[in-house]
């Protein structure tokens, strides 16, 4: 969070920046991206997934349930 954060405060005075202001700010955002893939990677491959089957629709009408 402290790399978005000075990621994001890099980006102050856009308008003004010079040209080695602007390719770190690229930088930093590039590397904020890798970042966020791979704590999205991480996120998903320790999350649950939904192990059970979903339920046949035909099933629950058949079964007199709606």
């Amino acid at each position: 969070m402290d790399y978005a954060i000075d990621t994001i405060n890099a980006m102050d005075g856009a308008p003004e920046h010079s040209a080695a202001q602007k390719d770190e700010v690229i930088t930093r955002i590039s590397t904020l991206k890798n970042l966020l893939g791979e704590l999205e990677k991480s996120y998903l491959e320790n999350t649950p997934t939904d192990t059970a089957p979903p339920v046949d629709p035909e099933y629950i009408a058949a079964a007199g349930h709606s």
